[in-house]
């Protein structure tokens, strides 16, 4: 009898739900953890004959989108940091304010709604790229010449889509924090220009360190998550859009939990 099947008899169907997400889970890890491995063993850090794809695969997700994400860092930084400021003028001091936008912007939504951009544009891409390949018969063919297909299409993928996850949450947190300000200083008070230097000055090793791991777990999950889904697909087209969304509807999930997880570990 199965694991599955020992939780289906003892638990019902919660169990049986529960062990297959847990499942679910390994499987995600170690299928990009054996990527990641492979690379290593293969490259060495300023010789990689990866790199041609990797950054490829940064101008997709950075470099593309640059258009996209300068609007939606100046509609946050309107929405979020402005009216951030506004509340806390009447609230609380510029230390109410700086602890606010570091928390809410730079650690929340600056991380999350990078995440969202990369996970529409950067993991349905990966999905459908993958799942082609394999519907066309061309990760059999790679394989079939001895190419390692961790080293030649998973790995660099995930490294760049871990890169482009924290450049992009750089940009996007500084549009939206310049803008914010901005408008802020302009329509409530100038002495708010001082709040850049302030903001800068209160980034502690220890929030920069949150900032780095939170993003890089981002990425790292998003782009294995596409990477599994897409190399899934077996004998049909119709399974590389059904993938897509699992993909999508995936990646959203566990940047949901992991994000809750990380700010319970943050304030406890």
């Amino acid at each position: 009898m199965s694991i599955t099947q020992i939780a289906n008899t003892l638990t019902g169907w919660p169990g049986k739900l529960l062990l297959g997400n847990v499942v679910y889970v390994i499987n995600l890890v170690t299928f990009g953890t054996l990527a990641l491995r492979d690379w290593l063993s293969k490259n060495k850090l300023f010789e990689s004959r990866s790199y041609t794809t990797t950054v490829q695969q940064i101008i997709f997700t950075g470099v593309d989108a640059l258009t996209t994400i300068t609007f939606l860092g100046l509609a946050t930084g309107f929405i979020f940091t402005f009216r951030l400021i506004s509340i806390s003028n009447s609230l609380g001091g510029t230390d109410d304010i700086i602890n606010l936008l570091i928390t809410v912007i730079c650690l929340s939504a600056g991380p999350f709604l990078a995440a969202i951009i990369i996970i529409s544009r950067t993991g349905s891409a990966i999905v459908v790229d993958l799942g082609n390949m394999k519907l066309h018969g061309e990760i059999e063919a790679l394989e079939n010449m001895g190419i390692n297909i961790n080293d030649y299409l998973i790995a660099p993928r995930i490294i760049s889509t871990v890169i482009s996850q924290l450049a992009i949450t750089v940009y996007f947190t500084a549009i939206a924090l310049l803008s914010g300000i901005v408008i802020s200083a302009l329509f409530i008070n100038t002495a708010y220009f001082s709040l850049i230097l302030n903001i800068s000055d209160s980034f502690t090793p220890y929030l920069v360190s949150i900032f780095v791991i939170k993003n890089i777990i981002f990425g790292y999950v998003i782009a294995t998550v596409a990477c599994y889904n897409g190399l899934r697909v077996q004998n049909s087209a119709t399974e590389v859009p059904q993938r897509t969304t699992a993909s999508i509807v995936q990646s959203l999930s566990f940047i949901f939990v992991i994000d809750a997880l990380l700010t319970i570990a943050i304030f406890i």
